[in-house]
């Protein structure tokens, strides 16, 4: 039997086994034919709710002369809408078909909801290894904000830890320039993160020094140690700084640093791991 991948998982988890096991709904009286069948291109609609942004033209020819040596491997999966089908998930082979000049496409016909439909299509998205950091992103605060997602629960669905859901979704705390360059593929994903750790300003020159001397993430992590400056140990601080550090320090978990000064300064959050961060980050944001 061959290994099921974490999108079979999640899929599974959706509509259960669509290869092997039909989705039993109750509500459809007509139920549509959920095995795989051959159905003609010309009847199936663009999928209203993708959440991908962008398809790699090269790849996507590249695929096309594959289906047209082998033929489409894997069935899409679509929906019964009026007299033709609406597209939910395989988006990449349906444009390749029509690439290699298919008439028809093997594909599964399930019966569901327009909500199921986005939720589907978003999960098999953001587990795709082509897809950029920020389209897979954005497919995770999509599940968050429109279905109540918890961390845990994306986790457990595209079979990731819920670390990497979490530095994921820090992605987009990026500035808009950031995102860009990193959907564009000119910055990596550690080079996302160092820039994460720094203020606004510095993030935005940083981010330009590592586009004019194509900085790979060590050489970035170097140049900032360098120009870092020492830190200067603080007066004697007041009981009553002493205390409000205590007691955030217990409420987050972490030790927290106040360094105040008629007023003004800073407080700083140390962790230790990406998953201490994920628990401040979680506890911010009740």
């Amino acid at each position: 039997m061959a290994k099921k991948t974490s999108l079979n998982k999640g899929l599974e988890a959706l509509l259960g086994d669509t290869a092997s096991q039909p989705t039993k709904t109750s509500k459809s009286k007509n139920k549509p034919n959920q095995e795989s069948n051959e159905i003609l291109i010309s009847t199936i609609k663009a999928n209203q709710f993708q959440p991908r942004t962008e398809f790699d033209e090269k790849a996507l020819l590249q695929l096309s002369e594959s289906i047209k040596e082998h033929g489409v491997v894997q069935p899409i999966l679509v929906r019964g809408l009026n007299k033709g089908f609406e597209l939910i998930a395989g988006e990449r082979r349906l444009r390749a078909s029509k690439l290699a000049g298919l008439k028809k496409i093997p594909a599964v016909v399930v019966d569901v909801s327009n909500v199921q439909s986005l939720e589907i299509a978003i999960l098999e998205n953001v587990q795709r290894e082509d897809l950029n950091p920020i389209d897979v992103s954005m497919g995770y605060q999509r599940l968050k904000n429109e279905f109540g997602y918890t961390q845990e629960e994306m986790a457990k669905k595209v079979g990731k830890p819920r670390s990497s859901i979490a530095n994921s979704l820090r992605l987009l705390s990026l500035s808009t320039k950031a995102q860009t360059e990193l959907k564009k593929g000119n910055i990596s994903e550690g080079h996302a993160k160092v820039l994460l750790g720094l203020e606004s300003t510095k993030a935005e020159s940083m981010l330009k020094e590592i586009l004019k001397q194509n900085l790979s993430v060590r050489d970035l992590e170097k140049m900032l140690h360098s120009k870092q400056p020492l830190i200067t140990k603080k007066q004697s601080k007041t009981r009553d700084e002493l205390n409000l550090e205590s007691a955030l320090s217990s409420k987050l978990g972490s030790k927290v640093i106040i360094d105040d000064k008629d007023g003004k300064g800073r407080l700083l959050i140390k962790y230790y791991s990406y998953d201490e961060l994920d628990g401040i980050i979680e506890k911010i944001s009740l």
